[in-house]
Formats: structure tokens, sequence, C-alpha cells
């Protein structure tokens, strides 16, 4: 697989290297890739299905920190720097990946500095993530968050091209995990869009019609 952001840039020597040291991984709906507090020993970068990145709190809940999907690096963390899994990575559907044994990594980062600025610049992304995730919980109203979400999984090509708009395979509970938010309230929220056109879809699936109008909504001010 020479697609994705760990191998943007990467001489064909250096894929080469990648591909011989890669090794498929499957994983059924459900089944982790790897757990939150073990030691991150492999890097994967999925090639089918779909996968939840969350953690555990100190009181039992579970805050989703974001979704990936195929060509999407998980574990890049652990290739940075010797330390534990931060969250848990679940597949939600059936799963497909490429993995890697981090120290083999770690010796191909060595001699590969576009390599090496690939994976940093991944474990940089999902920081930046992580902390305007945080910033939105915390002062960002429910609606504006929802459509900033949307855009973002759109962004990172999460969805798939459609006829008239971008469609990503969200349900409402998904979008209510990403945003920290009831699912009442999202499916209140969603009903209303597609009554405005901006979004249709079905069960499982939310079609973007008027991104535009999104994205006015992601911006709007407070008050």
């Amino acid at each position: 697989m020479s697609a994705g952001p760990l191998f943007a840039g990467l001489s064909e020597a250096d894929r080469n290297a990648l591909d011989r040291r890669a090794h498929a991984r499957k994983f059924a709906i459900g089944e982790s890739l790897f757990a939150q507090g073990d030691t991150a020993d492999e890097l994967f970068v999925i090639t089918k299905g779909r996968v939840k990145v969350w953690r555990a709190s100190e009181d039992g809940g579970a805050l989703t920190l974001t979704l990936l999907g195929r060509g999407q690096p998980i574990g890049t963390l652990g290739a940075a720097e010797n330390r534990l899994n931060h969250a848990t990575a679940t597949a939600i559907t059936p799963v497909e990946a490429l993995a890697w044994p981090i120290e083999g990594l770690r010796q191909l980062m060595d001699v590969s500095p576009p390599l090496a600025a690939n994976v940093l610049r991944t474990v940089t992304n999902y920081a930046e993530q992580l902390i305007e995730r945080l910033e939105e919980v915390s002062s960002v109203p429910v609606e504006q968050r929802i459509a900033r979400t949307l855009l973002r999984m759109a962004r990172r090509s999460y969805g798939e091209a459609a006829a008239d708009g971008c469609e990503l395979p969200l349900s409402r509970q998904d979008l209510a995990d990403l945003t920290s938010a009831t699912l009442p309230t999202v499916s209140r929220i969603m009903s209303r869009w597609r009554g405005e056109r901006l979004i249709a879809g079905t069960r499982g699936r939310v079609k973007l019609l008027d991104m535009a109008a999104l994205a006015r909504l992601a911006e709007k001010p407070a008050g």
C-alpha cells in the first residue's frame, strides 16, 4: 500500500523497505488493535474498515477521540518515543491493516528522514485534533460542534464521493460520541438539517448536501 500520510513523499526504496517489513492483520468487530495502558509495540495502517479510538476515564466513562478509516495510521505515538498506549483502538467494522513492529519501524526512520517526518507529522496532527476537540466541548455549542465534526471527517477522506455530496459512514450515535453530545440532541439537530436539505442519508450514513451552509454553521459566532 503506497497511499496515506505515512507513505507521502517516500522514495521507491523507502516504500519497498516498508513493504518488506509489513505484515497483514485482520480484526473482527469489537476487537482491539491495541489497548490503553499497554506497551505501544506496533504501528498500523488501515487498509479496509473503520476503527474507533477512545480513552477510558477514571470514573469508568469513555471519550471517543476519533474515527479512522482506510489509509490512516494508528499507533504513531509509540513510534515517536517509548510510551504506553494513551487510548484503545477498536474495530467498528471488520478491519484489515498492515502492521509494523515499532522497533523495526524506528530502524527505518533512522535511515529515512521523510518517513520520520511523516510519523512526527501524524502525531502532531492527532494532537492538534485532540486539543481542538477538547476546546470545542468546553466552549462551542452542540450544533456548531456537529457541523465542524462532519466537515472535519469529510476533509480527512473518511467519507466517499457521492453524486450530490460527500457521504460519511457515521451514525447518529457516532456523532454523539464524537461531539460529547446526547443522542436525542444530535437526532433533533440532524432531523432539522434533513428538512433544510443540508444533509441526507440512510441509517448509519450521512450525506453532506450543502457544504457551504455547514461551513457557515461551523464558524457561526456564539451568542
